[in-house]
């Protein structure tokens, strides 16, 4: 049996007493009432009494609101709440005392490892809370006491659910009204969108939390105003590293993660969130979560997915059973491929680094996911198994996987997006090889993806836009999808996929300008693509596929330039250096390695326009196609493959030497030119063609050949891709009047 608590030291016999309550000191006053301690005289001890002091209808309303559901609430790190009283019409609440600062005015003394903690142990708390059906709307640091634990540290315990909304019951607010602290409110709860109110409220709440701890302010303005409007709308907060530079890198993309304006973008739940903080301090939860009553095909659920231990494979498959299981396997799953996303995005939020271990653990999580998952699991198991594909960018491997999810029943606006965005990513490669062997793309699949994404009407405004921008691009409607990129951006500045799909549109939009004659145009295009691109690159430095974006428009105002004969070289090594930046994300990247490669052609290229020796550029350049690339070789590179060997033909020839063993490598598996202001084919052609002529008896049958070659396929006259036909022939043909050796190829590599 508990003992009573002491009395305190203020109680006196005067004191003032209502009810069985005798009142102590002023603790704190709120938006509603205030908060005495106070001397529960019935059952001897000491209580946090809140006592409401404003008698309008809806403050009683929700006085009694927030009684009731915190009253629901059983948990360690949750005030209690022990009794509901009325006295001369006044109702009162009796709750736990707790005794200890909160963590707003701890703060300034906590460590980097006690802050986590605590955030860690909340996220928990509000798993639990969120599990029982509660929202709670206004996490800030205010609203969580600290006590000092009997292990030696700081035990958080979380108040005030006067703001709380209980899912799948009535909200005592309108519709459209504002609730929370401005600071910490979510995007959706100043825009007063109920809708959308969910954990991720929650889960916004706690980063604004993080971000206070360790930059010393709250992530926005404190009044309600129209710049705070803009600002959540907007997500222009500073970013954390920026104000306190030694918050760990890890540490701020999950707290960025928190903060996205999206709450698709956010953890999808607080164990996520959970999990993710205890990684970063390397240990185990503190918490396990308690199964509630009711809840056993919850545990053998998290039994199947955590553990796949023998209990799973005992079950008795009752037909409802089975059923209820498998939605809730499905429901895991649906986290954990959210989780996986998110987990990318937050890496490439990052700094520029090495992002290849990352990559890695996504390819570990398909292999758990495949142990996990049992035979009940199937489609579940195939939805983490093609996110985790759509990460990687394996888009064939997603859509196979995600249209088996879908087949099993996994049928929501959120898997659609997700075959929406395989199915476009096959279509795209599908597209290059087809431009590249002069062919036209594939069109049942880009109707495809145009039907999934139509199945996944009804998400985030800026998923939609961004899907139409999709649709528009592989309809080569680049005006279109410039538009509704532009509209993703507004809707979500952080939709980085967005960005780059735009600024690769303006891009094409510039080539097509330039092969109309139309440079200034062009030029304007091509530095709308750069802004775009370096914009995103500013909030995502590593993200692979808006350094990608800034080259390729680098590239198109290089080649500009040089068309203009004003091209400086230097301005080529400046942007070979921010290749080799996008190199160091993924150096076995194929994207990047083609973008470092394009810009050594164009540098070889301008060097021989002006008389200059080009051997170690194109030395350097197949030393690294041959040691750095690897087979199977995508368009882009065997693109760089083709030019390269083609000018050590044309150099070799201009020296007298013998072509032929160059220019039959650059034959090999030829193609054409996908995004550059011409079609390097063909003058590749030409030069073969002017060769055989030039040597007795002429070759016609070559230059026959060659003719049939260049004859323009339907893809290339609507110039897809970026394909430019026709040309005038040997206008952008390299001029080759030093003297200098033949190129050799790297030792034991193909012969040059």
């Amino acid at each position: 049996m508990s003992q009573p608590s002491p009395q305190p030291a203020w109680l006196e016999a005067s004191t003032r007493k209502e009810g069985r309550y005798v009142l102590g000191p002023l603790l704190g006053h709120g938006g509603m009432g205030d908060v005495h301690e106070a001397w529960d005289s019935v059952l001897g001890r000491v209580v946090a009494l809140k006592i409401l002091t404003h008698l309008e209808p809806a403050a009683m309303v929700r006085f009694m609101h927030e009684a009731q559901l915190q009253a629901r609430l059983e948990h360690p790190n949750i005030c209690r709440i022990y009794d509901i009283d009325v006295i001369a019409g006044v109702p009162r609440i009796s709750m736990q005392l707790v005794k200890g600062p909160t963590l707003e005015d701890a703060s300034p003394d906590l460590e980097l490892t006690e802050i986590v903690t605590i955030i860690a142990q909340m996220a928990e708390t509000l798993r639990d809370a969120h599990r029982s059906g509660l929202i709670h709307r206004d996490i800030k640091p205010g609203n969580v006491i600290l006590e000092w634990a009997e292990d030696g540290g700081w035990k958080p315990i979380l108040c005030d659910f006067g703001l709380a909304l209980a899912v799948n019951e009535s909200s005592l607010t309108q519709p459209n009204a504002l609730t929370g602290t401005p600071a910490y409110m979510a995007p959706e709860q100043v825009r007063g969108d109920r809708r959308l109110v969910g954990p991720a409220t929650d889960v916004y709440g706690l980063g604004g939390t993080l971000y206070f701890l360790l930059a010393g302010r709250p992530p926005c303005v404190t009044t309600v105003t129209q710049e705070m409007l803009r600002v959540k709308r907007e997500k222009r907060f500073p970013s954390p590293r920026a104000l306190e530079p030694s918050i760990p890198g890890e540490l701020e993309a999950i707290l960025l993660r928190c903060l996205a304006p999206d709450p698709a973008d956010r953890y999808p739940s607080m164990e996520g969130l959970a999990r993710d903080l205890w990684a970063f301090l390397g240990r185990s939860p503190a918490q396990q979560p308690t199964p509630r009553p009711g809840a056993k095909r919850r545990v053998a659920a998290a039994l199947a997915l955590g553990l796949a231990t023998a209990a799973l494979a005992g079950l008795v498959w009752r037909q409802v059973g089975a059923r209820a299981h498998w939605a809730e396997v499905a429901s895991q799953a649906t986290q954990e491929a959210g989780n996986l996303e998110q987990g990318l995005v937050s890496e490439k939020a990052q700094p520029v680094h090495d992002t290849r271990k990352a990559l890695a653990r996504i390819r570990a999580t398909k292999e758990t996911a495949r142990q996990l998952f049992g035979a009940r699991g199937e489609g579940p198991r195939n939805l983490v198994l093609g996110t985790a594909d759509l990460c990687l960018e394996n888009f064939p491997a997603a859509r196979t996987e995600l249209e088996r999810a879908w087949s099993s029943g996994l049928t929501t606006p959120e898997n659609a997006f997700q075959l929406g965005l395989a199915c476009a990513g096959a279509w795209t490669a599908l597209a290059q090889e087809a431009a590249f062997r002069g062919e036209p793309p594939p069109e049942p699949l880009r109707r495809e993806a145009a039907a999934w994404f139509q199945r996944a009407r009804g998400l985030s405004r800026d998923r939609e836009e961004f899907a139409q921008a999709l649709v528009a691009s592989m309809g080569e409607d680049l005006g279109a999808a410039v538009a509704h990129a532009r509209a993703s951006q507004e809707a979500n500045p952080w939709r980085r996929e967005a960005t780059a799909l735009g600024s690769l549109c303006l891009a094409r939009l510039a080539r097509e300008a330039q092969a109309k004659g139309d440079p200034v145009r062009a030029g304007q295009l091509y530095l709308e693509a750069l802004g775009w691109a370096e914009e995103g690159v500013h909030q995502a430095q590593s993200d692979g596929g808006l350094h990608h974006a800034a080259l390729n428009a680098g590239l198109g105002l290089a080649n500009l330039a040089r068309q203009r004969g004003d091209l400086q070289v230097a301005a080529l090594d400046k942007l070979a250096i921010r290749a080799e930046q996008a190199l160091e994300l993924n150096p076995d990247g194929s994207v990047a390695q083609g973008d470092w490669l394009s810009i050594q052609c164009l540098k070889a290229m301008r060097l021989a326009d002006l008389g200059r020796d080009p051997q170690d550029t194109l030395q350097a350049a197949l030393a690294f196609y041959w040691t750095r690339t690897q087979e199977p070789r995508p368009p882009q590179l065997r693109e760089a493959h083709m030019v390269l060997y083609w000018l050590v033909a044309a150099r070799a020839s201009a020296q007298g030497q013998p072509p032929d063993a160059p220019l039959a490598e650059a034959l090999k598996g030829a193609g054409h030119t996908l995004a550059g202001p011409r079609d390097y084919l063909e003058d590749l052609l030409h030069f073969k063609a002017s060769l055989d002529a030039s040597r007795t008896p002429p070759a016609k049958p070559s230059v026959q050949a060659a003719n049939r070659l260049l004859e323009p396929t339907p893809a290339a006259r609507q110039g897809r891709l970026g394909i430019k036909l026709p040309l005038v022939p040997g206008a952008f043909m390299p001029n080759f009047r030093c003297r200098v050796e033949t190129v050799r190829s790297p030792q034991n590599q193909r012969p040059s």
